[in-house]
């Protein structure tokens, strides 16, 4: 049991609290604690070099420029990690496998900075925009430092963290940190719309971030009973709900209620997680369990991809040579949409990027998602059923939605 003591931001003496080859983890997306991860990018020289592992980030503290003193560890490539380079050391693990990996790294040095809600009381503090892995670290942390924001989201009973498992508390007014706006084309349209076809009334959705993920959410308005246990949630999300689409009655577990490890989004899903209880936020090792997914019918994980081979392999890390994307959890949901009764596992991508199919003969990256756990497969000239299908059938049904300017170099 920890004995929390409140402190004025402006006060923290972080080389006091930091010594080098700590490894500092952070929250990510939208519930990341940005006035904390500022305070330390600034005090960096004083700390001495340290160990940061970040997850997807919307600010600036993830830079070359911090570098200098920083040695960064990620398990995604994306948003501003792509801006490290080399700088940026890659954790290839399954999400599942992320909270007990980073313990073992920190080999008893590790610190959290964590973004939290007020609670219901003085005595316990919401998630707010997010638990995802760092809930899992708590325990495990040599010091946990929590920024208390008053405009971060009460989600859940308001009871998820106790103040004894908290070492300095520091309260601030900073909104979450919003990620930039993305557009939506035609190319992402088409495919929302052969994705929408794949899902039934009364599924339970995983789904990502970004573009396509967008488009696809925004195809499911004629939907109904639809649930979301999703890693990450986003305002397509919030407004399926306010839509009626997502009731989420449908569930076995959590009946009623939205799932998400982190939200991500502006003020407008901010203020519908505000005292949602029917939003829970919860840890990584419950959001992509495999155990936990299984449970639930008709259980629809939706992810993207880099490139899919011609058997269904699927590389969603690099590209052109640059780590870009993630492993992250799409073999813990395509997996567990395999447990699920009614299950579907779907690979969704555009047919081609920079002038180049991504319906390949021979993947240019790693083998991200087994071809085994790959359900179907969409572009934007259909849907490849790949369940039940012999490697010959695969290659067929694959080269069927490869953009026809590159059937050919995709099947040599």
């Amino acid at each position: 049991m920890r004995s929390p003591r409140d402190v004025d931001l402006k006060d923290v003496n972080w080389p006091a609290l930091i010594s080098p080859g700590d490894l500092v983890v952070w929250g990510q997306a939208s519930a990341e604690p940005d006035s904390l991860t500022r305070s330390l990018m600034a005090a960096r020289h004083k700390v001495g070099r340290f160990r940061a592992f970040a997850g997807i980030g919307y600010g600036d503290c993830v830079s070359l420029e911090h570098a200098d003193m920083v040695e960064f560890t990620s398990y995604c490539g994306t948003g501003k990690n792509r801006s490290l380079g080399d700088q940026l050391s890659i954790l290839p693990v399954h999400y599942t496998e992320l909270a007990r990996t980073l313990i073992s790294c920190a080999d008893g040095q590790l610190i959290v900075l964590i973004r939290l809600a007020p609670g219901n009381d003085e005595e316990y503090f919401s998630f707010g925009a997010g638990g995802d892995y760092l809930a899992d670290l708590l325990p495990h942390a040599r010091l946990v430092i929590a920024e208390v924001s008053s405009e971060t989201p009460r989600t859940g009973d308001g009871r998820d963290v106790h103040r004894s498992d908290l070492d300095i508390i520091i309260r601030t007014a900073s909104p979450c940190p919003q990620p930039a706006s993305q557009s939506v084309g035609e190319t992402e349209r088409t495919i929302a719309s052969h994705v929408a076809g794949l899902i039934d009334d009364g599924a339970t959705l995983q789904i990502g971030l970004g573009s396509l993920p967008a488009a696809i959410l925004s195809a499911l308005q004629d939907h109904r009973r639809l649930g979301v246990h999703s890693g990450l949630i986003t305002d397509g999300v919030m407004e399926l709900s306010q839509a009626g689409v997502i009731t989420n009655e449908s569930k076995a577990i959590d009946a009623g209620c939205t799932v998400a490890g982190v939200l991500s989004g502006g003020k407008e899903l901010m203020g519908w997680a505000d005292g949602n209880r029917h939003l829970l936020i919860k840890p990584s090792s419950y959001t992509h369990a495999e155990s936990v997914i299984g449970q639930i019918k008709q259980f629809t994980a939706i992810n993207s991809a880099i490139e899919v081979d011609l058997s269904g392999q699927v590389n969603a890390e690099v590209a052109g040579g640059r780590y870009v994307g993630a492993v992250g959890g799409a073999v813990n949901f395509m997996r567990g949409a395999a447990a699920s009764k009614g299950g579907k596992g779907i690979i969704a991508l555009p047919s081609t990027a920079k002038g180049r199919s991504r319906i390949v003969a021979e993947l240019s990256g790693p083998v991200t998602t087994p071809r085994a756990d790959v359900g179907f497969v969409v572009t934007e000239f259909g849907v490849a059923d790949l369940r039940h299908a012999t490697l010959d059938e695969r290659r067929e049904r694959l080269m069927a939605i490869a953009h026809p300017d590159f059937r050919r170099e995709s099947e040599a």
